[in-house]
């Protein structure tokens, strides 16, 4: 009598399944964290650009003598340039906004703030500051006692 029966060695579809529920768990827990991760760095990296546009108005004030009751400097793109490094202040935001930059100076002397039309919802939340549905440069915010941050009135935003 012939004892060696011929057995297939493969997987059975209660294994496949198992292996596709584990996959689809993993998947469902790394992929939110994946975007979230994505969106942070997109409006820490819209937050850099602002501060370095911001840094340059303040080179061009500098350098322009500007002071209260002195004259508005213009928005001049190739002069703010002239002070960015590995940015160009017509480039766009990494997270998809469009940024304002504004005038050098307003009338009291004080260097405009630049915005992002990007909204702290879509840029990682805690990581972006937020003012009137706009990314806003983080220079322009003071932390209070509770440790919220609060538009820095001092400042003017472009618009």
């Amino acid at each position: 009598m012939n004892t060696n029966k011929r057995r297939n060695h493969g997987f059975t579809l209660v294994e496949i399944m198992i292996v596709l529920a584990i996959i689809g768990l993993i998947v469902s827990i790394a992929v939110p964290a994946f975007l979230k991760n994505r969106r942070d760095a997109q409006g820490s990296a819209c937050n850099g650009v602002l501060d370095s546009i911001y840094g340059a108005k303040e080179q061009v004030a500098w350098k322009k003598d500007v002071h209260v009751g002195g004259p508005i400097i213009a928005f001049d793109a190739d002069q703010i340039n002239s002070y960015l490094r590995g940015t160009d202040v017509n480039d766009p935001c990494p997270g998809g906004g469009t940024y304002t930059v504004g005038d050098i100076n307003d009338a009291n002397g004080l260097v405009v703030v630049p915005v992002c039309s990007m909204s702290a919802d879509d840029g990682g939340g805690g990581i972006t500051y937020e003012q009137e549905g706009l990314h806003i440069h983080r220079r322009s915010y003071n932390q209070d006692a509770n440790g919220d941050y609060v538009r820095d009135t001092n400042h003017t935003f472009a618009n």
